[in-house]
């Protein structure tokens, strides 16, 4: 998995995900950021931000995440430099809070059993299922970090015919703080539902 990130501010603590673009030709990062962000549309799904080592995108999930990225690709080529999606961990009191979120997984039920293996092998928390003869529908609950390259993994275990949702429900606090790290930053927003 992606390093995840320790100290995320109170901005944007509805974007619990975040990915930096950078041009390996520009060696001014922020001038890049700046040129881009004049031509990506604003959205209540994401935010950007000109930071010195290039544009930071802070999204919702990783799907709101796709359309930007598409268009960079195919505006920069090669030239561009996407480092991976991090999660971004809140810090209040010292202590690290991590982001927890809802998944909705829409499949046939032919793909259900090998769903369900790939929640047990990402410690994903089955809440409910309901199950018809041509449609079953999975609702389930699991830290983003379990849950980075989800749409991928499911669009591979059903042949590109699941749909899937997965947004923001709360923060908790950590007992260990990722990768080891000490806890770190500004002081986070209150957590709850």
């Amino acid at each position: 998995l992606p390093h995840a990130r320790l100290g995320a501010d109170m901005v944007h603590s509805e974007f619990p995900l975040e990915r930096l673009a950078q041009l390996a030709s520009n060696p001014f990062q922020i001038g890049f950021a700046r040129q881009v962000m004049r031509m990506l549309d604003p959205s209540h799904l994401i935010a950007y931000e000109a930071a010195q080592d290039g544009l930071l995108m802070r999204a919702q999930n990783e799907e709101a995440l796709a359309r930007p990225v598409a268009l960079l690709r195919d505006v920069y080529g090669d030239d561009l430099v996407l480092l991976p999606p991090q999660v971004r961990y809140m810090s209040l009191g010292n202590r690290p809070y991590e982001p927890i979120m809802l998944l909705r997984v829409r499949i046939a039920p032919r793909h259900r059993e090998a769903v369900l293996g790939e929640f047990a092998e990402r410690d994903v928390q089955l809440l409910e299922e309901h199950e018809r003869p041509s449609v079953c529908v999975l609702r389930a609950e699991a830290p983003l970090r379990k849950l980075l390259g989800y749409g991928e993994a499911l669009a591979k275990l059903t042949d590109g015919t699941g749909l899937h949702w997965i947004w923001l429900d709360r923060y908790i606090p950590m007992s260990d703080p990722p990768g080891g790290q000490a806890a770190e930053g500004k002081q986070a927003p209150s957590c709850g539902d």
